[in-house]
């Protein structure tokens, strides 16, 4: 009898913990926050205004406190975040900005009469009602001047009508993307190692190289020295092309003893090629058997004055370089 008791004892036990397994909710992850010290400033924008905290040292330095207080106090849901952006809701996004680290990027968004914030690929929560109030009041004082990011970047490929541009160390363009793809509307003078400052609306593309939403400005910092790069190559433009000396010698052993073509002018190495059968010289100095050696060599079509070296198509066309 006693064993029969005890043996139903243990059942309601073990079948007790199951339904409280059973019922308990799986939490998500909780929300992860640049550390207090390199916040600068937490911005909101609902698409059509933005508004930023306070920019004086001690209000910035308690509204930060307290926005940071009601993001930690949220509660943390079992809904998961798999995108980049919460798909088909109205919502709110919530910039924490930083000083020499990464940024975060969350949103706020109301869902059947539920205030939720949610933090791409972390988790989903659910905050107090301050904090909905904290960002009406913010949105309500802003102006409607438009979202402006600025970073700064390397020129590392230029075409007539766009830029390839690599952010500084220390971006948060960086932490996106290694290559941004850059309209160049202005047709800005640039050239590879160039150092620009871009200023957009805050948006990257998912692409690759990356693409920045809408740019308002290319300001050049610092420019390399003029023609650096393209003074020492020399050039020729056959049929309205242009083509560039590697230094490589040719790899076709057989000659027919017919002459592919012959220099009628040159240029100076400063100059670009404008008439065919037009060279232009190397800027550097050469000894006159150097000048004199007529050679064929191995040419590459010239894609762009600024195109990267690496990238660029070859074309074996023996050429008699005078």
């Amino acid at each position: 009898m006693k064993k029969k008791l005890c043996s139903i004892v243990c059942l309601c036990y073990f079948v007790s913990i199951m339904l409280c397994a059973c019922g308990r909710k799986e939490q998500g992850n909780p929300i992860r926050l640049p550390a207090r010290e390199d916040i600068v400033s937490i911005g909101v924008s609902d698409g059509d205004k933005y508004a930023i905290s306070p920019n004086t040292e001690g209000e910035a330095t308690e509204f930060i406190d307290e926005f940071l207080s009601m993001l930690m106090d949220m509660e943390t849901t079992s809904q998961q975040s798999i995108n980049d952006a919460p798909v088909n809701k109205d919502s709110i996004t919530i910039n924490i900005n930083c000083d020499g680290a990464a940024g975060t990027t969350l949103f706020y968004y109301v869902d059947k009469g539920i205030e939720y914030v949610e933090q791409p690929y972390q988790g989903i929560y659910k905050p107090t009602p301050a904090l909905g109030n904290c960002i009406t009041e913010m949105l309500a004082s802003a102006d409607n001047r438009p979202l402006m990011v600025t970073f700064q970047a390397s020129v590392i490929e230029t075409n007539h009508d766009s830029i390839i541009v690599k952010p500084v160390d220390g971006s948060l363009e960086l932490d996106s993307a290694d290559k941004f793809y850059i309209s160049n509307e202005e047709n800005l003078e640039l050239q590879i190692g160039d150092f620009v400052e871009i200023s957009y609306n805050g948006e990257i593309m998912e692409s690759y190289p990356a693409q920045l939403g809408e740019v308002y400005k290319i300001t050049v910092i610092e420019q390399t020295e003029a023609n650096a790069m393209w003074d020492r190559i020399p050039m020729v433009r056959i049929d309205g092309k242009l083509y560039y000396d590697t230094g490589r010698e040719s790899i076709m052993d057989a000659r027919c003893g017919t002459m592919d073509g012959e220099i009628t002018s040159t240029v100076d190495g400063t100059e670009i090629p404008t008439e065919d059968n037009q060279r232009r010289k190397q800027a550097k100095k050469t000894s006159k058997e150097n000048k004199q050696r007529k050679q064929a060599v191995i040419l590459q079509k010239y894609m762009s004055i600024s195109h990267n070296m690496e990238k660029l198509r070859q074309m074996k066309l023996p050429i008699i370089l005078g």
